[in-house]
């Protein structure tokens, strides 16, 4: 039997989606950062937001053109061994002023700014969702009428916007630096923010490296609380719950084996959500979710995205769930 691997939620702060009302089904123990606008009855504690989330916006005129940059400049630091001067203290020091700076055992962290564009990108995001419903409403206003054919819009391979690396790498460090200690091994990041796909491609080198090997399974779901609630209870009397966690963590071990043993994992998932799950589901579910499983090298740690397929089996795209990416 495979370890059990813990979960570990994608990005830092995460704004609430109604889809999210299915992830208790299946990540019991999943790991979040601040859960901005989560509902109190959501099974999921998330960290509180620090002040420094959203300090300085109001004094947004003290950065400078090439802030984003400080990152990296440590990071040189700290390879080259500078001589000259105290970059760590200048970058404490930043937007303080020459006068009146504090003592050095009184410096704040330099992870303000880190914090607020992680503010900002959730801020964005939770704005971009409303988009989203809106464009839905629209195609729905607009739909041809039942005896038109309907055109079939496939989205391209890969990704069509990436965020510059060096953000990436700054946001994904402040993940790391603040989930830290809630993390045990085995462990693999569930990516759940809208642009968190790209952020961790944009962290592999794409597009000059690779895309990662991939498969998928689609699995019931639900999009409120009371169908949460059922969902829990059916699953606790029938003990899948359990099997699938089992089943999970087989499948991310398998990962970083090759590619038939990751495919032979994710079908067994597959079989079992057809098998299992769909037959005892506890109402039925026009809603899927795509739990899509990104291969590792050996050194590599895998990587889980969760993406939702709303009316996936009233479309009739059920079939085979499971295939290579």
């Amino acid at each position: 039997m495979a370890a059990a691997w813990q979960t570990v939620a994608f990005p830092l702060i995460l704004p609430w989606r109604r889809g999210f009302w299915t992830l208790p089904a299946y990540f019991p123990g999943l790991v979040v950062g601040v859960t901005q606008g989560w509902p109190p009855e959501a099974p999921y504690q998330g960290l509180p937001l620090p002040p420094e989330a959203e300090a300085y916006f109001a004094r947004r005129h003290q950065f400078r053109a090439g802030d984003l940059r400080q990152w990296r400049a440590f990071q040189d630091y700290q390879e080259g061994r500078e001589t000259e001067g105290d970059l760590l203290r200048a970058i404490r020091f930043y937007g303080l002023g020459d006068e009146g700076a504090p003592a050095q055992e009184e410096l704040p962290p330099p992870w303000p700014l880190a914090w607020q564009l992680e503010k900002m990108e959730a801020d964005q995001e939770a704005q971009m969702l409303l988009v989203d419903q809106g464009q839905e409403w629209l195609e729905e206003i607009l739909a041809p009428e039942p005896w038109e054919e309907q055109p079939s819009y496939r989205p391209a391979p890969g990704v069509g916007e990436l965020p510059d690396p060096d953000l990436a790498r700054l946001r994904y460090h402040l993940w790391r630096r603040v989930m830290g200690p809630h993390i045990q091994d085995p462990w693999a990041p569930l990516l759940l923010g809208r642009a968190s796909r790209a952020l961790f491609l944009a962290l592999r080198g794409w597009p000059e490296a690779p895309p990662p090997r991939t498969v998928q399974v689609a699995l019931p779901g639900c999009q409120t609380g009371e169908e949460l609630s059922a969902v829990l209870a059916a699953g606790d009397q029938a003990g899948w719950r359990q099997e699938f966690g089992e089943l999970l963590s087989a499948a991310l071990a398998a990962a970083g084996q090759g590619p038939d043993d990751l495919e032979a994992a994710a079908a067994r998932l597959h079989n079992f959500a057809v098998q299992t799950l769909e037959p005892g589901w506890p109402f039925a579910s026009t809603f899927q979710w795509t739990l899509e499983i990104w291969a590792a090298d050996p050194e590599e740690r895998p990587v889980l995205v969760w993406g939702a397929s709303a009316g996936a089996r009233k479309a009739g795209l059920g079939g085979s769930n499971c295939y290579p990416g």
